[in-house]
């Protein structure tokens, strides 16, 4: 019995996937989550908020605010094996094979054609829908993008291709999730991509009106005229801060107290400067005589109606020997003893803390110059902006450019801080040092149309071989000797050597070397060194010998 033998009797089992308490009740889906019962309430508590708005408002436009770009996917791709290179060789790495091929330029233009434009019949621009993306993620964290296709099917109802034709965004306040009671998706219902309306549990079941194999539904749109389903490839759902399996958890339900407290304060001082605001207080004045005060205070608003700027005066007798007095009764405290301005600003910053907005994002600069790291609030907010940034990088656009059809390039959003022209320069000249240095060492270096590199190694036969001429006799071929070779006489330095030599008493052969007979070797010429006659009379230790004799000048 052999291996293969062995296999096919073995019996097959699976893990059991982890079952979600929030999916079913009973076999039907239970609608607890507050995206679905409190959502407009949530969009409503965000716009009506003046820090959640510029929070929102500021993030977006950081996140978006460059654009994006298209990039190559792959230098090469083997076109036997699929493997793709990220930079210039000549046969694949993993298979050996030469046939390899560069991207394709015709998917980068038919992308660039179609997001260039409008993406749906709204009018919208691609950047345009990604805003609402992000606006959705911020208030409930869950996003959905619609792909509107055209489907070509075949005559069994199975779809031969389709191309996108519209972009849309879906609303998180009705787009519901279809999974089964373990929560996988697209195994609990199924309909016909020509008729919408059949549904139907069973898989292999065809559509009761045409006849055509029927698609896994895997999201709808339920609102109250009707319901909308979607089958695999057609949506695509992401969250960014709490991604579940499900849904996200709505950022404004963990702030809501904060942001409600917020709105209260505000509409606190509104009311204290409208008219019907609450007396601050009362003034009391203890009199015996009230008719006459009740008089002379009639009198004095008859006068201040007719002169604004009229001061009254008021004198009130005692009676009996007992004092009068004035009291006055507050009923509200100041804004400046309830602390109003610390305890906003500590609501403010938690829920710009939430969202990494820092002060200086938001036209605070009272705490600005001298050692308040201004730096520091910028890079705090670059953070949460590239993380904002690397959800729609690594799960939004790879699952567009599958459905589109691009393998060959890929999308992505521009970082909002732009780079030192600089830094740019600095690095160009650093990498074109590196070039010369490998060029040096033997590589052949090259570049491609995106500026970069490519170096690559001769083999080592290229670098011995020598080309000699077939029709000259090898044994009459004579290579050329360098006479001065293995000395320190640079010739063009020659002539200026020899004028020295003759000034000196000196023969040529003396100053450019003999070549010897007898021995292959180079003889040094020979420098002579006159006796030292500047400490005449003076005992030997006494000068300073330590002079170079080739340097020194013959004095007669």
């Amino acid at each position: 019995m052999g291996l293969r033998d062995r296999f096919r009797q073995l019996i097959r089992r699976r893990t059991p996937i982890p079952v979600e308490k929030d999916v079913y009740n009973l076999g039907i889906q239970e609608r607890r989550f507050p995206q679905h019962y409190a959502g407009r309430y949530l969009y409503d508590t965000a716009k009506n908020s003046t820090v959640v708005r510029t929070c929102l408002v500021q993030l977006k436009n950081e996140v978006f605010r460059r654009g994006y770009e298209w990039k190559k996917a792959f230098d090469l791709k083997c076109n036997s094996c699929g493997y793709e290179h990220q930079k210039t060789v000549d046969e694949c790495m993993n298979c050996g094979s030469q046939d390899l091929r560069k991207p394709s330029y015709k998917q980068k233009v038919y992308a660039e054609n179609f997001f260039k434009n409008h993406v749906n019949e709204s009018h919208q621009l691609f950047i345009d829908v990604l805003k609402e993306l992000e606006t959705d993620l911020n208030v409930m964290d869950d996003a959905f993008l619609i792909l509107v296709k055209d489907y070509f099917l075949e005559e069994d109802g199975c779809i031969a291709m389709s191309k996108i034709n519209e972009i849309y965004r879906g609303d998180p306040t009705t787009m519901f999730i279809e999974v089964d009671e373990d929560g996988d998706r697209g195994h609990s219902r199924y309909t016909c991509v020509t008729h919408r309306d059949f549904i139907s549990e069973e898989r292999y079941e065809k559509c009761g009106i045409c006849g055509s194999n029927l698609h896994a539904i895997e999201f709808t749109n339920k609102t109250s005229q009707s319901e909308q389903h979607y089958i695999t490839g057609e949506v695509v759902h992401f969250s960014k801060y709490g991604p579940t399996r499900l849904y996200g958890h709505p950022p404004v339900i963990t702030l809501f107290n904060y942001i409600f407290t917020l709105q209260a304060m505000e509409s606190y001082i509104s009311t204290s400067y409208q008219k019907m605001r609450t007396p601050k207080g009362i003034l009391a004045v203890q009199t015996n005589n009230m008719e006459s005060l009740v008089k002379y205070w009639k009198g004095v608003k008859e006068k201040l109606e007719q002169d604004p700027h009229y001061i009254p005066i008021m004198g009130i007798e005692a009676e009996g020997g007992s004092r009068g007095s004035v009291e006055w009764i507050p009923f509200m405290n100041s804004l400046k003893e309830m602390d109003y301005t610390a305890v906003k600003e500590d609501l403010r910053t938690r829920i710009s803390a939430f969202y990494g907005v820092s002060n200086i994002f938001m036209a605070d600069n009272t705490a600005s110059g001298g050692l308040n790291s201004e730096g520091m609030q910028i890079l705090v907010t670059n953070r949460a902006v590239e993380m904002a940034q690397s959800v729609y990088n690594k799960y939004l656009f790879p699952f567009m450019m599958d459905q589109f059809g691009i393998t060959d390039w890929r999308v992505q959003l521009l970082r909002s801080e732009e780079e030192d022209e600089m830094a740019v320069l600095r690095r160009r000249e650093m990498e074109i040092n590196l070039a010369v240095q490998m060029k040096n060492l033997g590589f052949e270096v090259d570049m491609n149309e995106d500026g970069d590199f490519s170096f690559k190694k001769f083999p080592a036969d290229e670098l011995t071989k020598v080309e000699v001429d077939s029709n000259s006799n090898k044994k009459d071929k004579q290579i050329p000797v360098d006479k001065y070779a293995g000395t320190n006489i640079d010739a063009s330095q020659l002539g200026q050597l020899q004028e020295q030599a003759l000034m000196s008493g000196q023969s040529k052969g003396q100053v450019a070397g003999e070549v010897s007979e007898k021995t292959d070797y180079i003889s040094k010429p020979r420098m002579s060194s006159p006796p030292d006659k500047r400490f005449s009379g003076l005992p030997g230790k006494a000068g300073n010998k330590n002079v170079d004799k080739r340097t020194e000048r013959r004095v007669g």
